[in-house]
Parts: C-alpha cells; structure tokens; sequence
C-alpha cells in the first residue's frame, strides 16, 4: 500500500473537520492503528487546524451579556409553604387491682393409716426383660456400624469422583497443551501476538494463520469475560478493511479456538466487543487487542 498517497488524498484532512462517511471514518481510525505514519500525519493536521482555530477566534460584543441578563426574569416571588400544628392526645387507663381469693385448709382425715403391699415378679419375667435389653443393645450397635460403613462408603465415592474429575482436568489441560503447540510447531501457520490496547492492556491472544489455507485458529491467554448480551469478534485487516472472521465461544478459556478463514494478504488481526451474535463493522471503542502480522 503507498501510504504517502493515502495522507495527501486529503482523507485525514477531512476526518479531523468530520466530514467523512461513517465507512470511511472506520477506514481512518483502522489504517492509523496498523500505520504509524498515518497515526502521526493525522496528529499532526488535529493540531495544525487546533491552532488556526485559536488564532482565527473572535471576541463576542459587549452587549451579548446585557442582552441575555436583560431576557432573565430574578423577580419571581417565592412560596412560603404553609405551618400546620400537630396535636397528640394521650389517654389513660386504669385497672380495678384484683381481689385476692381467701381459701380455707381441708382436714384429710386417716392421712397417715397406709396399707403395706408386696408384689412377687416371676422369674421368666426378669429374663424376658434383660433379653430385651441385649436385644436393643445390639440392635443400636448394628445400627451404628451399618451408619458408620456407609458413610465410609460415601466418602470413597466421593474421593472416586474428585479423582475421575481431576483425572479429566489434567487430561483437556494436557490436550490443550499439546494443540498449541503442534501450531508453534507447524510451518505452515504464522503467529500472530494480538497485544492489550488502552481498553484492556492486560489482554493477550494469540492467532495462528494458515498462509496456505487461511485457516485461523486463536489461543486467549488473557481477556476479560464477555457482559451479559455481548461476545467477542475477530477481524482481519485486508488492504484497509475489516473483515470478519468470526465470533469466540464465550467459553474460551484453555481452548484452541477454530474461527472462519481469512483472505490473502491479512495485515492485522484484531478482537472487538460487539453484541451477542456480531457486528457487520467493528466497534473501534470496544477494541481490546491487536497485533500486525510480521
């Protein structure tokens, strides 16, 4: 691309006063993220007509502030809100102290004859009753062993079941590891780092371009979960245009993700916030990460 021709077409000229179609304003803000030059030539004309408007400004008449204080009524009388008075009544109760109740003694007459019994328990009775006792004895201690091996048995389910998941964690990890790096190692794929712009200067992607094919493949190392109602998209920057190559699994930590291809001669890759289900164009202001393919 010849971008000295790009500046002197005048493009910039015309983003900076704002008369540029909204394609073309994307086109502008695209091309000076990929170029330096257009970044520093598109400075450079902000402050140029910045300057000619501070030296062309001119000085409102004297008579502009009369005439507005003139138009500006200060005379409106004010309302006083109205007093009301409150009054509380309090009533009092009184109660008729209770009478207390007189009652007499009663004489129990014989209180102390007392007629002695004695009561004989066989011996099939005494017997009876200790072999229900061992019986309840040994029932509670059955019970507790049966209580106590099941619940042994659950916590070797549950060890069984924390291993198996752990097992199955190590497992993708490993197979995660493994698919990014046959990609490292795969001549045909050209990475791409795509870096933390301001809005994220934390994130981190990786793409992996198939010059060959234009397969592209991303691996997020680090970026911020999507909003409720958002996803993340990436684009590829093709002679000055954005082009979507696909919406991110939401999901998309320890994944190598498979997005659409590109076309040839891709200059950068970059992921955008857009609403859940993407964008026709990219949202410039919600750019997260960008990297230029070298």
């Amino acid at each position: 691309m010849n971008i000295q021709a790009y500046i002197e077409s005048g493009i910039l000229e015309e983003y900076v006063l704002g008369t540029v179609t909204p394609q073309e304003k994307q086109e502008v803000e695209c091309m000076s993220h990929i170029y330096p030059e257009i970044k520093e030539e598109l400075l450079r004309t902000e402050s140029a007509l910045e300057e000619y408007a501070l030296k062309h400004q001119a000085t409102p008449p004297p008579s502009l502030k009369e005439s507005i204080f003139a138009q500006m009524n200060f005379d409106a009388p004010a309302e006083e809100p109205e007093a009301e008075e409150a009054t509380e009544q309090q009533t009092v109760s009184q109660t008729d102290a209770a009478t207390p109740v007189r009652t007499e003694a009663r004489v129990i007459d014989n209180a102390f004859d007392r007629v002695e019994t004695q009561v004989v328990t066989p011996a099939w009775a005494k017997l009876s009753v200790a072999a229900a006792v061992l019986l309840a004895l040994f029932a509670g201690w059955s019970a507790m062993q049966m209580t106590d091996m099941k619940n042994a048995s659950n916590e070797a389910v549950a060890k069984v079941e924390s291993m198996q998941a752990d097992m199955a964690a190590m497992k993708a990890q490993t197979e995660y590891n493994e698919a990014v790096a046959a990609l490292f190692r795969n001549p045909t794929y050209k990475h791409v780092h795509l870096a933390g712009l301001d809005k994220s200067p934390e994130s981190a992607v990786s793409a992996f371009w198939n010059t060959q094919t234009n397969e592209v493949m991303i691996d997020v190392q680090s970026l911020p979960a999507a909003p409720q109602g958002k996803q993340y998209q990436l684009w590829s920057i093709v002679d000055g245009k954005s082009v979507d190559i696909g919406m991110l699994d939401n999901a998309f930590t320890g994944k190598v993700l498979k997005m659409k291809n590109t076309k040839p001669g891709s200059a950068a890759f970059a992921i955008t916030l857009e609403k859940e289900g993407g964008n026709p164009t990219p949202t410039m202001e919600e750019m997260y990460v960008m990297g230029k393919v070298v």
